[in-house]
């Protein structure tokens, strides 16, 4: 029988590896095929940046073409976790304008995490036919997509589009968005009462020693954002390792996947039961 086609949705060149790398990692050394798509990977105009994304790429070491040394780190991580790269077209949000070209979108820590601007309210549903193009038919063929867990505005659109894709027949499996998970007690729990689907099931996965170390090295590929993410590289490990331990209750390291369930008229809101897999 053909292996299943699993295909990451990854907003941005590392939120694969760090809400999705042990998974991914396993899912390789099984023999599966898995293709990671940075959806918002785009390359800007570097002579067009705005006061804000000027900020950004000084704080991620000042390398003027940042997107091209993502794309390096990107294809270091995803060698070390065994899965093909995809690079997407479309711009991360901090480099984004309004038609007219004479406004950004984004241009402030709290556009970026705020509502979606509304000239993109149709970006999801674009985004949907482009990625189920690159995927084919539904049959044979697993998504992932991110919960927007946090609510940084590209993760909420693809979040979106997931739900669009779920709707035409894909198998859609929604991703818990690390670290953002860490960052706030209660971001989970919002993020699914948030989401316009309400009725949620997870399935956990468990890693392995193996699958584990691979996503840890993985995550560490990328350079330009372990100050921002981590402060320094010896806090990457004791993080990934802690969450996915209490994910798993404590004794087993696992991911935790999240898909839509049927609604139960009992039901008052997302569902917190788990499920164990085999990945």
């Amino acid at each position: 029988m053909p292996s299943t086609q699993h295909i990451v949705l990854s907003p941005h060149y590392d939120d694969a590896a760090l809400s999705l790398g042990g998974a991914i990692a396993q899912l390789a050394l099984a023999g599966e095929p898995v293709t990671v798509t940075t959806v918002f990977g785009g390359k800007p105009n570097l002579g067009q940046l705005s006061p804000f994304a000027a900020s950004i790429h000084a704080r991620m070491g000042g390398d003027p073409d940042l997107v091209s040394l993502r794309q390096r780190e990107d294809a270091e991580a995803m060698a070390i976790l065994g899965a093909r790269s995809r690079p997407g077209d479309y711009l991360d949000c901090i480099y984004r304008r309004d038609e007219t070209g004479t406004r950004w979108l984004y241009d402030s820590q709290s556009a970026l995490f705020g509502p979606i601007a509304s000239v993109e309210r149709g970006l999801s549903f674009e985004l949907a036919q482009v990625i189920a193009s690159l995927a084919g038919q539904p049959a044979g063929c697993i998504l992932y997509a991110p919960l927007a867990v946090g609510r940084h505005v590209d993760h909420q659109i693809l979040h979106r589009a997931g739900l669009i894709l779920l709707d035409a027949g894909y198998q859609v499996q929604f991703y818990e968005d690390f670290p953002y998970v860490l960052r706030d007690p209660n971001g989970l729990a919002k993020s699914l009462d948030r989401s316009p689907r309400r009725y949620w099931r997870s399935r956990l996965v468990p890693l392995s020693e193996e699958a584990l170390a691979r996503k840890v090295q993985a995550i560490a590929a990328y350079r330009s954002q372990i100050g921002v993410l981590f402060g320094s590289e010896e806090h990457i490990q004791p993080a990934v390792e802690s969450y996915a331990r209490r994910a798993g209750g404590g004794a087993v390291a696992v991911e935790r996947l999240w898909e839509c369930a049927a609604r139960s008229p009992a039901a008052s809101g997302p569902s917190l039961q788990s499920q164990e897999i085999a990945v």
